[in-house]
């Protein structure tokens, strides 16, 4: 299976995306948590600098300390809400990366506390399904990764 790039459109094949042990590990924590794929993904890229990509490694260890925090809907909403809040502080000259969990924390027990039922996120557009191979398997990604049967 091929993949393409979504900056320089070169192609490549899938497997070559997950050679490195640390990024296997990193989709395999995706995987399992379903519900929190969207908002992990994104709460990550705060701990990237703009001039540099986050690691592997460090994105598999982030990512089981926001699992040991919590994976239910008040996780979701939480990592939600705090991407939105910092994600206008991002782009300005000077933002630093986040370096720890705590402003997470705090999110979260926000959330908790209002005990009140998250706000629906925005869904992605469905993956429209093909006649190709390739159709079907990105088909099949977004049923597993929105929890529902391929």
């Amino acid at each position: 299976m091929q993949l393409t790039c979504p900056c320089c459109h070169a192609r490549f094949p899938v497997e070559s995306a997950t050679e490195d042990d640390a990024a296997r590990a990193f989709f395999g924590v995706l995987a399992r948590t379903p519900a929190l794929y969207g908002a992990m993904v994104a709460y990550l890229g705060l701990f990237r600098s703009q001039s540099r990509a986050l690691g592997w490694g460090r994105a598999y260890k982030l990512a089981q300390e926001v699992i040991a925090l919590g994976t239910g809907q008040a996780m979701v909403q939480a990592l939600a809400e705090t991407v939105e809040s910092l994600r206008e502080k991002q782009q300005q000259p000077g933002w630093k990366p986040l370096s720890g969990h705590n402003y997470l924390k705090k999110v979260l027990d926000s959330v908790e506390a209002r005990g009140i039922q998250p706000e629906r996120l925005p869904q992605e557009a469905p993956v429209r399904t093909l006649k190709t191979q390739t159709g079907q398997a990105l088909a099949r990604l977004q049923a597993l990764k929105t929890g529902g049967q391929p």
